[in-house]
């Protein structure tokens, strides 16, 4: 079967299964649409969260940003409903969040539009995948984990053939419509949000059923 998620969504899942596999689940109010849950590993205070609901909404809090999700009257049935296959629908779920940021800068996205540009201009402009590494990527001035250094070293970077490789009279190279880059990429800590729902409301679920079965 083959695979569709991005390395950043494959990633977050494993960090998830990683850092909550000693997760216990405590039900802190449970009536109707009305619940508080919360997922933590009693021996550490690490990567521990919460899922509230109430009617219309869903909120993920715990250890980093919170996430207020909006649509249905009961989100967990939303949630459930929306799944897919089972697994996260990031991109979905995205458009129901009402506080926090589902999505953030991305380093590795920045690096696929200059791979795109350089390796399109690199059959003329020989030598321009060494100088952009230097330039750009080795560069104390420009630190590219961040977003705005990332653009301004964009924007800023020029590439000129010395004159005996250029007979045709090109002009400099500049990369093209980097104010049209779209450089964000779900952030990590949402991603595991979305894993956190989706586990921890399993996790409900199979206690009500064991508890409708003790009954």
């Amino acid at each position: 079967m083959t695979d569709y998620r991005t390395q950043a969504e494959r990633d977050a899942a494993d960090r998830f299964a990683r850092e909550t596999a000693k997760h216990q689940m405590t039900v802190l109010h449970d009536d109707g649409l009305h619940r508080h849950l919360r997922f933590a590993n009693p021996g550490s205070s690490l990567y521990w969260f919460e899922i509230t609901t109430t009617p219309g909404q869903l909120v993920f809090s715990g250890d980093g940003d919170s996430f207020v999700f909006r649509l249905a009257p009961d989100m967990f049935e939303m949630f459930r409903q929306s799944a897919d296959s089972g697994a996260v629908n990031a991109s979905y779920w995205a458009e129901k969040v009402r506080t926090g940021n589902a999505r953030s800068y991305s380093r590795e996205r920045f690096e696929e539009y200059v791979e795109e540009q350089v390796a399109a201009a690199e059959p003329y402009y020989p030598g321009i995948r060494d100088d952009v590494q230097v330039e750009i990527f080795d560069d104390v001035v420009y630190d590219v984990n961040y977003e705005a250094s990332a653009l301004m070293a964009a924007l800023g970077y020029a590439y000129f053939l010395d004159p005996d490789q250029n007979p045709e009279g090109r002009k400099a190279f500049n990369f093209k419509y980097v104010h049209e880059w779209d450089l964000r990429d779900f952030d990590w800590w949402y991603l595991f949000a979305c894993h956190a729902i989706v586990w921890g409301i399993a996790q409900y679920d199979a206690a009500k059923t064991t508890t409708a079965v003790a009954a």
